[in-house]
C-alpha cells in the first residue's frame, strides 16, 4: 500500500479512517499521525469526495466519480466500495490521480482547436480573394496582380506552418539529429541579433548585448573569456532568432532589448529580457505549447510554434528553457546550454 500510485483509505461504517497509504496522504495534505481516528471529512474536506462516500454508504454499492479537488486543482477518479471486516461495515476508498492525464487532454484538444484556427484563417483569405478574381477581377489586371500577391502572401503562410510543425515533429521524434560541437557564445548569439537589428530599428527598438568578452590571451586583469558551449549552431541561433523576433514584436516603440550570455555551472545561461507587454502569469506554463498564445489579439503575425520549437531544441541539446514576466513591464526567456569549458 505504501507503495502504490493511488491512494487508498479505508474507513468504519461511522466514516472513521482507519488506514492512509503514502500517496492518499499526499494528494490530501495530510499524514498518518494526523489522518487515523479523524473523520472522512475531516481528512478530505471536498463535497465532492464526502458525497461520494455517503453515497455508496446510503446505497450499499460501488461509487466511482471524477472529481475536481480545488484549490489544489487536482482532477481524480474516486472510487468507493463498501465491504466488510469483522462483521461490521467498511469502506473502501481509492484515489486516482488524473490531473496529468486531463491536462494532456486539455493541451489536445487546444492544440486541435488552435491549428484550426490558424489554418481558418489563411484559407478564408484565399478562398475570398479567388472568389473576387472570380467574380471578374481577373480582367482588371491591377486589381488580379494585387490579388495574385495577397495569395502568394497567404500560400507562403500555409507553407511555414507546414513546415515548422514537420519541423518540430522530426525534432520530437529524434529524425533530425543535433551535432553538438564546442562553439563560441558569440556565434549563437550575434548573428540572430544582426539579423533582426533592422527590423527591430524599423520599430523604433533599441537592441543591447550583454555577452562576456571572448579575449585571446585574457590576462589577470582582463574578464575572463566566455566558454563555449556545446550545441548544434544552426538550432542554437534559431532558439536566439525566435526570442528576439518574440520580443520585437511585443515591444512597443521606444523599448529596450537585451540579449546576454553568463557562464554559470556546467552552463551557459542565455536570456533576452524586454520592456514589453509582458505575459499574464496564469499564461506562463503554457506559452511553450504548440500554437498557444497568451494574447490571441495582440499576437500580430507568426505560427504560433517558435517557442515550442525553441523548447525541443534546447531539451534536445540537455538544458533548460524558461520565461519570467510581469504584465505591462516586460519578459525575460532564459535557456541554457551546457559548457564546452574554455575555447
Amino acid at each position: 500500500l505504501d507503495h502504490m500510485a493511488d491512494g487508498v483509505i479505508i474507513t468504519g461504517e461511522r466514516g472513521h479512517v482507519r488506514l492512509l497509504n503514502a500517496a492518499a496522504a499526499r494528494l490530501l495534505g495530510t499524514d498518518e499521525e494526523r489522518a487515523l481516528g479523524r473523520p472522512f471529512a475531516e481528512v478530505a474536506p471536498y463535497y465532492p469526495l464526502i458525497e461520494l462516500w455517503k453515497a455508496c454508504r446510503d446505497e450499499g454499492v460501488e461509487q466511482v466519480e471524477t472529481v475536481e479537488v480545488s484549490p489544489q486543482g487536482l482532477f481524480l477518479q474516486a472510487i468507493v466500495t463498501p465491504f466488510s471486516q469483522a462483521g461490521a461495515e467498511s469502506y473502501l476508498v481509492i484515489l486516482q490521480d488524473l490531473t496529468r492525464i486531463r491536462r494532456l487532454e486539455t493541451v489536445r484538444r487546444d492544440f486541435i482547436s488552435n491549428i484550426s484556427h490558424e489554418l481558418r484563417t489563411p484559407l478564408a483569405g484565399l478562398r475570398a480573394l479567388v472568389d473576387t478574381l472570380r467574380g471578374g477581377a481577373i480582367e482588371d489586371q491591377p486589381a488580379a496582380r494585387r490579388f495574385l500577391e495577397r495569395m502568394d502572401v497567404e500560400v507562403d503562410a500555409l507553407a511555414q506552418m507546414v513546415e515548422e510543425l514537420l519541423e518540430l515533429s522530426r525534432i520530437e521524434s529524434g529524425q533530425a539529429p543535433l551535432r553538438l560541437v564546442p562553439t563560441p557564445v558569440a556565434d549563437v548569439v550575434i548573428p540572430p541579433v544582426e539579423r533582426l537589428r533592422p527590423q527591430a530599428e524599423r520599430a523604433g527598438l533599441q537592441i543591447e548585448l550583454d555577452v562576456a568578452p571572448e579575449i585571446p590571451d585574457a590576462g589577470p586583469a582582463l574578464p575572463p573569456r566566455a566558454p563555449h558551449v556545446l550545441a548544434d549552431a544552426d538550432r542554437a541561433r534559431l532558439v536566439l532568432t525566435n526570442l528576439v523576433h518574440n520580443a520585437v514584436k511585443f515591444t512597443p516603440p521606444g523599448g529596450r532589448i537585451t540579449v546576454a550570455a553568463r557562464p554559470a555551472a556546467g552552463e551557459v545561461i542565455f536570456s533576452v529580457a524586454d520592456t514589453g507587454v509582458g505575459i499574464p502569469a496564469a499564461d506562463l506554463p503554457r506559452i511553450f505549447e504548440r500554437f498557444y498564445k497568451a494574447d490571441r489579439a495582440r499576437s500580430g503575425g507568426g505560427t504560433g510554434l517558435g517557442l515550442a520549437i525553441a523548447k525541443h531544441i534546447v531539451q534536445g541539446h540537455g538544458g533548460r528553457i524558461w520565461a519570467e514576466s510581469v504584465v505591462g513591464q516586460g519578459s525575460t526567456f532564459y535557456f541554457t546550454l551546457r559548457s564546452a569549458g574554455e575555447g
